[in-house]
């Protein structure tokens, strides 16, 4: 038994060594065309679960090869994967170099559309792509921070420092009154948010910004598309990706509020402030400088047949105030199998999110209150309490920040997956089923401690609110691909089914007999004992089905045609109007294939495009086409209460979509070796049928207005995007880009022959007490955005303004009237412009992004409500004791005139990105652990080059109020960062 023992392991011994001989190794060089070597490329032997990836200087090596005839695969993200034949003799060593065209610049990789992909070079619509080694380098609130100054006619900004808002972004102006303004996001074909899934787990966003290249989503595209691709694994060898980063933030900028040694000097000076006898700085009380944190883990792998992508995100995020934070986890699965030759595949997605954070007091409100706080006053009193002082709105920051207690949560799970088969090779049959189920729960209480209790006594306040909704999807599509001599032809068409459902219930209450149980137990406030307490609940829900179809027709490779159309039914539709068509086309012509420019060799692609379609914008609530009643209060009738019941809403059966025309001509080029690229598009877009309330006679009708599809407006404007490679060189090279758009917007109308508006003009946005009057008017034939007050002139020996009459005479404020009001500025940013600059330098690479918007004004609410010295009851600005106009101070009450209004020009270094990635030296130590290392430092919000007098110009130009600076925003951070990236 000991030699038979003996035997068998000298054989194995044998064996195994037999078969390493026959084993080798691939080695080679991963490069761009112009040579530079590209590191991070997975380069794998096709057949087989080997790979590894390229490092720093672009070299990789694969182990344990078997000899024989290989075929080996590069991939990177940008670049179009190359494939290049080696044969390895038994026990050695070949080598296999690989060069990989960028797509981005060579207009030829792959594009995610609607319902499908398209080579760039193919494309007709308006459709910019930005792949992750293009994303904005700094740590990312959503997708679109991750594009922010990459698209032309995308304005992506961030107005506020709360680590719980987003980004707000815009697609070629205002587009809608009464409808829907955010962009259609999908993730992975499924609709979704900006915040579905983690910046850290996206590949890659496409934005189809015209009509022809959103038509086929209907009556959800009129504001445009964006189409989130989430990284999958593509082979080469298993990876573990590892991310993380701190973050460190401070306020932008301070505003120059009085102090404690201001007040006392000004007591001097004669002002009628009061002293206090302390000294507090109420705005250092209520801030802090968070830290926050980001950890991101992606496993990937798998085999010929299955592959795996599995993602967990970390994210702690706090926030400029005391209390302020926001915390969220993301997992995400992807799983993709294949089987028959590839013939049939099966992907699955799964995404999970949870989110929560701290929340109750208004932060909003509590920085007002930091602001106009007396800095002379203390704390707390000598008994412990919060000090209060009783004055009208004016409240201690610190006691309702601390005695306010409240917490959100919410989950998000999504489950689809998508079965494909090809049965033919020309056809392709898809199935997406999907479904999303979320909920929520908030819940907030006040203490005895807060002035709820010491100033109102209410004996302490709770409320409790839960949210739940469910989302299903089922789209089913056939794709027919058929070349035949110059000819190439590919038909889409599908079947889309969706519904939604939401509901939710809330409660508040007050009166308890402790504070010890916040909001968990309601019950005991006796609120609801005396009928006083809150209590409401709601459930709705639609459907969209749609029929689609799309022709791509390519002639030569030189002639391009796009037609689609989308006949979709809208439960939000009125009875007479549930469905809608959605027709596009569009065409290319590629001249750089032309014969007659085949002498110009400096021409590497020239393609003429142009499009026309038509999408929509559904109404923007649900059940708004049906007759609805509202409760109203109880009365007595006959001796018995009787519930109210009154009507809330005329039916209106010829409610339907906004119908949304669309014209844009382009032009995409390539030159110089591809040294220079970039696009041009001029459109024009019309929005009819748009939504807007009409008053009617009651009686015959119930309700004295209706919803009705009367509006129109334009919107028309350029876009422009250059890319150049400053510099090419294997260690160094210079890559900029530019983007331009401007927008003009026009309300062309607001009547017809059925039904005319009271005026021919509305407001919006409003100043808030004591001011009382709108900031904005929209006519029929201006655009959206004008800013609508007195237009100041000086200002008289008595500190008074004066302004200009609806004459264009000057008269004193105190004259004036409601007709002298005229329009004073717009807050909508006529151009946009951005400049991003990546640079590598041997194993360093630098990346920074500058954008501006021009053409635009913001109302300075803080100047306008802090800087008048008459009202001495609340702190103001140090500028409210600076002569106005040049000549005295102001001596007038809080007014709404065009002094406040200033021009919000402003250029911004917004993201500058520094980083190292490990040499082989330091790598070699560790290559049976480590594959890629890089480490880096960052900052965002770094500068800005602006003549506007408050905290930040980055303030929201969205909606019908754009261009308010509120005085009580939660303001912006300049943030700091240091991380590293991992690759085992």
């Amino acid at each position: 038994m000991r030699w038979s023992a003996l035997l068998l392991a000298l054989s194995l011994v044998l064996a195994s060594g037999a078969s390493a001989q026959t084993q080798g190794r691939i080695t080679g060089l991963v490069t761009s065309l112009s040579g530079e070597p590209l590191a991070g490329a997975a380069v794998s032997v096709v057949g087989t679960t080997l790979g590894a990836l390229s490092g720093p200087d672009g070299r990789y090596t694969i182990e344990e090869v078997p000899g024989g005839s290989h075929t080996l695969r590069a991939s990177l993200l940008g670049y179009a994967e190359a494939t290049v034949e080696v044969t390895l003799a038994a026990g050695q060593t070949a080598t296999a170099d690989l060069r990989l065209e960028p797509s981005a610049v060579q207009l030829e990789g792959i594009v995610a559309v609607g319902y499908g992909t398209q080579r760039r070079e193919e494309v007709t619509g308006a459709v910019a792509s930005v792949s992750e080694d293009e994303f904005v380098q700094t740590p990312a609130r959503d997708a679109a921070s991750l594009v922010a100054g990459k698209i032309a006619g995308l304005a992506v900004s961030t107005p506020s420092g709360d680590p719980r808002a987003g980004t707000r972004i815009s697609l070629r102006g205002a587009t809608t009154i009464n409808g829907p303004r955010e962009p259609l996001v999908l993730v992975d074909g499924v609709p979704g948010t900006l915040e579905t899934v983690a910046p850290a787990d996206i590949e890659s966003i496409s934005v189809l910004k015209d009509g022809s290249a959103a038509a086929v989503y209907g009556s959800r595209a009129s504001n445009g598309v964006i189409l989130i691709t989430t990284k999958k694994f593509r082979g080469g060898a298993p990876t573990i990706h590892y991310d993380t980063y701190a973050s460190y933030s401070t306020l932008y900028r301070t505003p120059d509020f009085l102090d404690a040694d201001d007040y006392r000097r000004l007591i001097e000076e004669g002002y009628a402030f009061e002293d206090l006898g302390y000294e507090t700085d109420w705005q250092d009380e209520v801030l802090r400088n968070p830290i926050s944190q980001n950890h991101s883990l992606t496993l990937s792998g798998g085999a010929s047949n299955t592959s795996y992508t599995a993602s967990f995100n970390y994210e702690d995020a706090e926030g400029i105030f005391l209390r302020s934070d926001n915390r969220e986890m993301t997992g995400r699965i992807n799983v993709n199998h294949s089987m028959w030759d590839g013939r049939l595949t099966a992907d699955l997605n799964l995404v999970g999110r949870n989110q929560d954070y701290f929340d109750g007091p208004d932060f909003n409100y509590i920085w007002r209150q930091a602001l106009i706080r007396n800095p002379t006053d203390r704390i707390r009193d000598d008994d412990g309490n919060w000090q209060e002082r009783g004055t009208y709105f004016y409240t201690n920051p610190l006691g309702l920040l601390h005695e306010e207690n409240g917490g959100f949560e919410s989950r998000i799970v999504r489950l689809h997956g998508t079965v494909t088969l090809q049965p033919i090779e020309p056809l392709r049959l898809s199935l997406l089923v999907g479904t999303e189920r979320g909920n929520s729960i908030w819940g907030t209480a006040t203490t005895f401690r807060h002035v709820n209790t010491t100033q109102s006594g209410l004996n302490g306040t709770a409320a409790r609110r839960t949210d739940a909704n469910r989302d299903r999807i089922l789209e089913f599509t056939g794709t027919f691909e058929r070349a035949f001599g110059s000819h190439d032809i590919t038909l889409l068409g599908g079947y889309s089914y969706q519904d939604f459902l939401e509901e939710g219930f809330d409660v508040s209450t007050y009166g308890f007999p402790t504070d010890q149980f916040g909001y968990d137990q309601l019950g005991a406030g006796d609120a609801l004992n005396t009928g006083n307490a809150d209590m409401g609940s709601y459930k709705q829900g639609n459907k969209i089905i749609g029929f689609f179809s799309r022709l791509n027709y390519d002639w030569d490779d030189r002639f391009l045609l796009m037609g689609s159309v989308r006949y979709e039914g809208n439960s939000r539709f009125g009875a007479d109007h549930k469905w809608g068509l959605f027709p596009a086309i569009s065409a290319g012509w590629r001249l750089s294939q032309e014969t007659f420019l085949q002498s110009a060799t400096f021409i590497d692609d020239l393609k003429l495009r142009a499009g026309f379609g038509v999408t929509g914008i559904a109404p923007n609530g649900n059940y708004l086409s049906l007759t609805s009643y509202d409760y109203g209060p109880r009365f007595l009738y006959n001796g018995e209460w009787v519930q109210g019941l009154s009507p809330a809403r005329n039916p209106n059966p010829d409610l339907r979509w906004e119908r949304k025309e669309e014209v844009n001509v382009g032009l995409d080029f390539a030159l110089f070796d591809y040294r220079l690229n970039g696009s041009v598009d001029v459109y024009r877009r019309d929005t009819k049928g748009m939504l807007y309330n009409y008053s009617v006679p009651v009686p015959p009708n119930l309700y004295g207005s209706i919803l009705a599809n009367v509006g129109h407006m334009r919107n028309q404007g350029l876009e422009a995007q250059v890319g150049f490679d400053v510099f090419r060189g294997n260690r160094f090279s210079w890559t900029a880009t530019a983007n331009y758009s401007t927008n003009s917007n026009r309300l062309v109308s607001l009547s017809n022959d059925v039904y005319q508006p009271d005026s021919d003009y509305f407001y919006a946005g409003h100043t808030g007490e004591p001011i009382q009057l709108p900031t904005h008017r929209i006519d029929v034939g201006g655009p959206i955005g004008n800013f609508y007050g007195f237009e100041s002139v000086d200002i008289d020996e008595n500190g008074e303004w004066i302004v200009l009459s609806a004459e264009g005479d000057r008269i004193s404020i105190r004259d004036v009237t409601e007709g002298d009001r005229r329009v004073i500025g717009n807050g909508v940013p006529k151009h946009y412009l951005s400049l991003n600059n990546t640079a590598r330098f041997g194993n360093f690479d630098l990346n920074v992004n500058m954008r501006g918007a021009f053409g635009f004004q913001i109302l300075n609410f803080q100047e306008m409500y802090y800087s008048n010295p008459t009202i001495l009851q609340y702190n103001m600005l140090e500028s409210a004791f600076e002569p106005v106009y040049g000549k005295r101070l102001l001596d007038y009450d809080l007014a709404y005139v065009s002094y406040y209004i200033e021009d919000g020009d402003y250029w911004k270094l917004d993201n500058v990105t520094l980083g190292y990635t490990l040499g082989d030296g330091l790598l070699g130590r560790l290559s049976g652990v480590l594959s890629n290392a890089r480490i880096y430092v960052a900052g965002s919000n770094l500068l800005t080059i602006t003549g506007y007098k408050g905290l930040d110009p980055e303030v929201d130009t969205t909606g019908l109020a754009p261009g308010i600076d509120h005085r009580d925003k939660y303001p912006t951070t300049r943030t700091f960062t240091a991380g590293m990236s991992l690759t085992f």
